[in-house]
């Protein structure tokens, strides 16, 4: 899946997406990140990188025993 970055006016972007809504409703995969997902995702990420680099992280089995309990 390939990435598109976009900057335009409000009524041009109002006219995209109602036209990716288009191609979404016809079943293609289609994902919309404004800049606020965007940047919070990338934030995510690069904290969870941080932790595992740091040994801050825990097995799934042992995150699983805890949700269990």
């Amino acid at each position: 899946m390939q990435t598109l970055h976009l900057r335009a006016e409000n009524e041009v972007l109002e006219k995209i997406i109602a036209m990716v809504n288009q191609f979404s409703l016809k079943g293609d995969k289609i994902e919309i990140l404004d800049n606020l997902s965007f940047n919070m995702e990338k934030k995510m990420i690069l904290k969870g990188l941080t932790q595992e680099k740091n040994g801050e992280t825990i097995t799934h089995d042992d995150l699983w025993d805890d949700l269990l309990a």
